[in-house]
């Protein structure tokens, strides 16, 4: 049990947007380390603090800038700080089975969908506009939902389903709104975690559960083909030519191996979700690094 604690606080080979020695910087880097300079600008300032919150009267006053910044605002206090560990620890997997590029769109979905929407029906009424949001609490929650609906069998400790822990963590966050009748917080929570599930599914994860999604990658799959299709009609027998001999046979094209390498990552995600990270041998953990580099470039 303790080399499995353990694993958990080990980085994994994601790729990065820039190296900081011989680590690459990648955006949970960025989103924890952001939200521990807040923790700062708190004890220094905490009118500019408060500006970072996501509070719908303000951003209708053209305080735009909160729909985005709100994760990162973080309280120097024990609970909010957990938030920043655990999105460290768990936003490193998620970030692995997105790629880079698509978890950094799935983290702005997240953040600014909700934000949006509740920024439209707090004006309804005072109930549903007088509240805050912030915390990367709030991206865990949403990840742990994503992660569970890519794979519902996988289990915390070997013992709990990680959508029951998912469901639990949602449950008693509501029961808490509900009991200080923040109807604001529990539309805005609710509305995150279906906007998690569904742009997850969008981008290629969260395929465990049928889940409303907007398909992207099948309309960029159907323009690629009618290009390809012309330029083979294009030889005509007036421009061949006979070459001299010998002839050297080309190279067949590689076979697509981006099928067979995703399932291959998937493979070794859940045993390290299972078992954790000692549970590689060495050959599985360089094979993980491999893979990982590899589908980053296409």
């Amino acid at each position: 049990m303790s080399d499995q604690f353990a694993a958990m606080f080990r980085r994994r080979p994601n790729s990065g947007w820039f190296t900081a020695g011989r680590y690459d910087v990648t955006t949970v880097d960025i989103l924890c380390g952001l939200a521990v300079v807040t923790m700062f600008i708190w004890a220094l300032s905490r009118t500019l603090w408060d500006r970072l919150l996501f509070f719908p009267p303000a951003v209708r006053d053209f305080e735009v800038w909160r729909v985005v910044t709100w994760p990162i605002a973080t309280e120097p206090a024990i609970w909010p700080l957990l938030g920043i560990v655990f999105f460290f620890l768990f936003g490193q997997q998620l970030e692995a089975l997105f790629g880079r590029n698509k978890f950094v769109v799935w983290v702005l979905a997240v953040t600014t969908i909700p934000a949006v929407i509740m920024t439209f029906v707090g004006s309804i009424g005072p109930g549903l506009d007088l509240f805050i949001e912030a915390g990367l609490s709030n991206l865990f929650l949403a990840g742990i939902w994503v992660y569970a609906a890519t794979y519902p069998g996988v289990k915390w400790f070997e013992v709990v389903p990680l959508w029951v822990l998912a469901a639990v963590f949602t449950l008693l966050q509501l029961l808490q709104f509900t009991g200080a009748g923040q109807s604001g917080n529990i539309l805005f929570l609710l509305a995150l975690i279906a906007v998690s599930l569904s742009a997850g599914r969008s981008l290629g994860l969260a395929t465990g559960w049928p889940i409303p999604h907007i398909p992207l990658s099948a309309s960029g799959s159907g323009r690629s083909r009618s290009p390809r299709r012309q330029k083979r009609s294009k030889p005509s027998r007036s421009r061949q030519k006979v070459v001299e001999g010998p002839w050297q046979q080309a190279p067949p094209p590689p076979p697509p191996t981006s099928v067979a390498d995703q399932a291959e990552l998937d493979a070794l995600l859940d045993k390290i979700g299972a078992n954790g990270m000692d549970a590689l041998s060495g050959a599985e953990k360089q094979r993980l690094n491999e893979l990982s580099k590899r589908l980053r470039k296409q």
